[in-house]
C-alpha cells in the first residue's frame, strides 16, 4: 500500500512538474497560481498541498532535487581520473549531456521566463561542484583567490550553457565538453588557436 502511495506521489509530483514548465513558456511565474498548476496537471488541489506548502515551496523543491540531481549524476571520483583536467573534462561531459536529456527544463529555466532563483542556485550547485573538485588538488599560494577563480569558471560555463540552450543544443555534449574543456584548461586565445596572431598589451 505505501509503495503505491509513493508511486502515486511521483507521477502526480511529475504531472506537476510538467505543468509548471508548461506553463512558464506562455508567462513569468509570478503570473502563475496555483489553480493553473493543478488545471494544467489535471490532479487536484489537495494533491499539491500534501505536498508542498505553497507555489514557492513548489519551485523551491524542484529547482533544489534537479540540481541535486545534476550534481550526483556528473560527478566524477578522484581516484578514476587523477587528472584534473581530464576529470575536468568527463565532467564537463556528463553535464551537458544532463543538460540535453533535461533541455526543456533548463531551457524554461534560464528562458525569457525564468525565475532568477534558478540562476542563483544554479550557481551556487555550480560552486559547490568546482570547489569539491579543486579542494582535492594542493593549492600552494593562491588558496584566498580559490573563490575568484571559480566564480570566474562559473561564469563563463553557465554563459556557454545558456548560449548552447538558446542556439538550440545544435552541438553534441562531447564537442561541448571539449570546447569548454580548451577555454578552461588552455585559456580562451590559446583554446582558440589565436595565441600567436594576436599581441596582449603588457
Amino acid at each position: 500500500m505505501n509503495q503505491k502511495r509513493d508511486m502515486r506521489k511521483v507521477r502526480s509530483r511529475q504531472y506537476l512538474l510538467n505543468a509548471l514548465i508548461d506553463l512558464m513558456q506562455e508567462k513569468d511565474f509570478e503570473q502563475i497560481t496555483i489553480n493553473d498548476i493543478v488545471n494544467k496537471a489535471c490532479v487536484s488541489r489537495s494533491t499539491f498541498y500534501f505536498q508542498f506548502e505553497d507555489k514557492y515551496f513548489f519551485l523551491n523543491s524542484i529547482i533544489d532535487e534537479m540540481l541535486a540531481d545534476l550534481r550526483r549524476e556528473t560527478r566524477v571520483e578522484h581516484h578514476s581520473i587523477p587528472e584534473i583536467e581530464w576529470r575536468s573534462r568527463k565532467y564537463y561531459e556528463k553535464h551537458f549531456a544532463y543538460i540535453y536529456s533535461h533541455a526543456h527544463f533548463f531551457k524554461t529555466m534560464l528562458g525569457k521566463h525564468g525565475t532568477p532563483l534558478f540562476r542563483k542556485k544554479f550557481e551556487e550547485s555550480a560552486y559547490i561542484t568546482y570547489h569539491d573538485i579543486f579542494m582535492e588538488y594542493p593549492i600552494k599560494n593562491h588558496i584566498e583567490s580559490l573563490d575568484y577563480f571559480i566564480q570566474y569558471i562559473i561564469s563563463a560555463h553557465i554563459g556557454v550553457t545558456v548560449k548552447w540552450i538558446d542556439d538550440g543544443l545544435k552541438e553534441p555534449p562531447t564537442f561541448m565538453a571539449d570546447l569548454l574543456t580548451k577555454l578552461t584548461f588552455q585559456g580562451l586565445l590559446h583554446g582558440l588557436e589565436m595565441d600567436q596572431n594576436i599581441q596582449l598589451p603588457k
